[in-house]
Parts: C-alpha cells; sequence; structure tokens
C-alpha cells in the first residue's frame, strides 16, 4: 500500500541529522583553527585533522560533545571512548590522557566543550519537578551518556549564538541550563547527580 505522502520516512534520523547539523556549524565557525574559546561563556570549540598522540592533561567539570570523529580518554584503568553518539561527562579536574582517534581532513573531528557550573547544576537538583533516579554507588567522576535529539537540539542552538553575539549575555545562560537539564532527565541524570555531589566534595577536600 502507498505510503501518504505527509508520513515521515522510517529511515529518518533526527538524531543524526541533529550531529550532522552540529558539525557544519563547528566547522564553519572554525575554519582552518585547532581550537577556538568562544565568547559564550565556558564554551570551546576544537577540530583536529588527523589522530593524535596521548597528551595528559586535565579535564574540568565539563560537558564534551563530538559533532564527527572519535576521541578516547584514560581515567586511571578506566577508558573511555566517546563519539557522535555519546558526550563525556566530567567532574572536577581530573587528570587524564586524551588522544583523538578518529579524524581525517576530509572528515575532522568537531567537538564542543562546555564548561559545567555546578552550583547550576544542584540548583537544578533541588527543585521538586525535576526526577532524577538514584545515584548508583559506584558512580566515578567521569560517564558517558547518550546525545538525544532535545540535548542535540540545545547544543545546536548554543553554538548558533556565536552568529549573534549580541544574544548571548541574556540566552546562553539559558540554554547551558537546558543542557544540564536535558542530561538530568535522561539516562544519565544519577551519574550527574553524582558527579556533582563528588564535585562539592572534592572542592571541600581541597579547600
Amino acid at each position: 500500500m502507498k505510503k501518504p505522502s505527509g508520513e515521515a520516512s522510517p529511515l529518518r534520523d533526527p538524531a543524526h541529522e541533529l550531529r550532522r547539523e552540529l558539525a557544519r556549524k563547528i566547522a564553519l565557525f572554525m575554519g582552518s583553527a585547532e581550537k577556538r574559546v568562544t565568547d559564550i561563556p565556558g564554551l570551546t570549540l576544537v577540530r583536529r585533522t588527523a589522530p593524535t598522540a596521548p597528551c595528559s592533561m586535565t579535564y574540568e567539570p565539563s560537558v564534551t560533545v563530538i559533532a564527527q570523529g572519535r576521541k578516547r580518554v584514560d581515567l586511571g584503568r578506566t577508558t573511555f571512548i566517546y563519539d557522535a553518539s555519546r558526550f563525556l561527562l566530567t567532574s572536577v579536574d581530573l587528570p587524564v590522557v586524551s588522544r583523538v582517534i578518529e579524524a581525517s581532513e576530509e572528515a575532522p573531528c568537531l567537538a564542543l566543550s562546555l564548561k559545567l557550573e555546578m552550583p547550576v547544576v544542584r540548583e537544578l537538583l533541588s527543585r521538586e519537578e525535576i526526577q532524577v533516579a538514584e545515584t548508583p554507588s559506584d558512580s566515578p567522576g567521569m560517564a558517558t551518556g547518550e546525545t538525544t535529539v532535545e540535548f542535540l537540539s540545545a547544543c545546536c542552538r548554543l553554538v548558533d549564538l556565536l552568529d549573534t553575539p549580541q544574544d548571548i549575555p541574556f540566552l546562553s545562560g539559558l540554554i547551558q541550563r537546558e543542557i544540564v537539564y536535558r542530561i538530568l532527565r535522561g539516562a544519565e541524570g544519577a551519574r550527574l547527580r553524582a558527579i556533582a555531589t563528588l564535585g562539592e566534595q572534592s572542592h571541600r577536600t581541597a579547600k
């Protein structure tokens, strides 16, 4: 039977389309640059055209989203491999070994890193209408989560603000809160709760 013309194709993948759109936006803004700290508070964009050697660094509390390519991060004996289908959540100042494992001139690794303001995370966690699963007792200070349609849509809108700098002071904070909200409402909400709690405890220890 012929399918009605208004019916969406079952092969259409909105998340895949949003990942491609996010990659296009990042590539357009980056040009030939490898790294840019943007005018949006906490937002950094990265572009790599080849795999990189392992590099020791410290990850601050953040969410890293790959629009295209693949990365590997080693935290002690635990390895996290993530790509356009998974984002990376990080708690306070973790020493890691990071490398790009999939990138080329034709298909660069394109990513954004957004610093997480833990007071904002904890404020959202305190709201009664945001229900988050119980925190697993073995939660690490780093985790990956699925890049959903809603999450990717918010990321695209955040990058779009780079084209309208006058909107950044008013809208960037709102969209960043939405990104945190989307994570909390997703399968990794419990992990983010654990990361926020770990961050609070580690901050007290450091002080």
